[in-house]
């Protein structure tokens, strides 16, 4: 409810004390733009005012520009700024910050759409809208993933990739190791597990922006691994031999089993297939889709829909995870001030 004092002592007449009143809450901002005002009839009888008053305060307010009133919709506060203010303090020199101009334009964007019948959530809608298509254009931070095998590094490179306003480049580092020229001088960050920063770190050089980050096993595939029966048939179906033996030693680990798992590399067409058919359980990590062979996921498609399988994976631990994103903001921000 909005509440307004008259005073019928005042030689001002009342359906200015009106338009004075809201006009005070307007520009405090107790009753925001885009805010939806009580009907003429509501607002009168809410305060025993005569419905003529506050019709004659509400075109009063539609003049000056700090309401507007939809036919079927109703009354929305449309700017915190009288008309003509804007054009009169520019045209007099007076000193405007950037968040004035700013909260200015915002004032008269907002009582230009307002004016077309748009409603306050539509207009949320439609800027948010706007938002994202200015994020997406602007500029984006370049990213050189490394790890040491193909799996490992596609896991890693899905998480990163989820990231605001980046740019992926795989890299794996054996053939960094061999070949440092490799790597692409037009990256702006490197992102390294720190397994394998000592080895990289004298590669990238002192003047390289490098983050470290962790990786541990998913507590999803840790609970999966314990649940595995001490009698099955488990079997390791992979691209690389070193994300295999990670698999190996994990299930020694966490399982209690009577024989130990048998690991093929998928493409080992004839072998996998083998293993196929004789395993109950079935290990595969969990970006198999991208880095199996599609002839290989014709052949896996049986045993997905029937046997029991396990997706293995890492994740980035959540203090990384902060860690890596605050040097992309800050990236970020640092183009955009050097923009302006």
């Amino acid at each position: 409810m909005i509440y307004i004092s008259i005073d019928t002592s005042r030689p001002s007449p009342l359906y200015q004390q009106v338009a004075a009143q809201l006009t005070a809450d307007i520009q405090q901002g107790i009753l925001p733009v885009g805010t939806k005002l009580p009907t003429v009839r509501v607002l009168a009888q809410e305060n025993g005012l005569a419905v003529g008053t506050v019709r004659q305060a509400y075109d009063t307010l539609v003049r000056q520009g700090f309401i507007v009133m939809n036919q079927g919709r109703g009354t929305f506060v449309r700017s915190t700024t009288p008309l003509g203010s804007i054009s009169d303090s520019a045209s007099s020199g007076a000193p405007t910050s950037r968040k004035q101009k700013a909260l200015m334009a915002i004032d008269r964007a907002l009582g230009e759409i307002l004016d077309l019948g748009i409603s306050p959530w539509e207009t949320r809608i439609f800027f948010d809208l706007k938002l994202r298509e200015l994020e997406a254009s602007g500029p984006t931070v370049k990213i050189g993933l490394i790890d040491c095998n193909p799996e490992a590094l596609e896991q890693l490179a899905n998480q990163v990739a989820h990231l605001p306003k980046v740019e992926v480049s795989k890299f794996l580092l054996d053939d960094i190791l061999s070949a440092p020229g490799h790597l692409g001088l037009d990256l702006d960050l490197f992102v390294v597990t720190s397994t394998h920063m000592a080895q990289v770190a004298p590669l990238l050089g002192p003047d390289r922006l490098v983050a470290t980050v962790v990786m541990t096993l998913s507590t999803d595939t840790v609970a999966q691994l314990a649940r595995i029966p001490r009698d099955a048939k488990v079997g390791i179906l992979c691209k690389s031999k070193r994300f295999g033996e990670f698999i190996q030693r994990t299930t020694g680990r966490y399982c209690q089993l009577d024989s130990s798992p048998v690991m093929v590399s998928w493409d080992l067409h004839e072998e996998a297939a083998r293993l196929l058919e004789t395993v109950d359980v079935l290990i595969l990590p969990k970006a198999y889709q991208t880095l199996c062979p599609p002839e290989e996921l014709l052949t896996l498609q049986h045993f997905l829909s029937s046997g029991q399988t396990i997706l293995y994976h890492f994740e980035m631990d959540q203090g990384s995870l902060l860690s890596l994103n605050e040097q992309i903001q800050q990236l970020l921000k640092s183009r955009a001030e050097t923009a302006f």
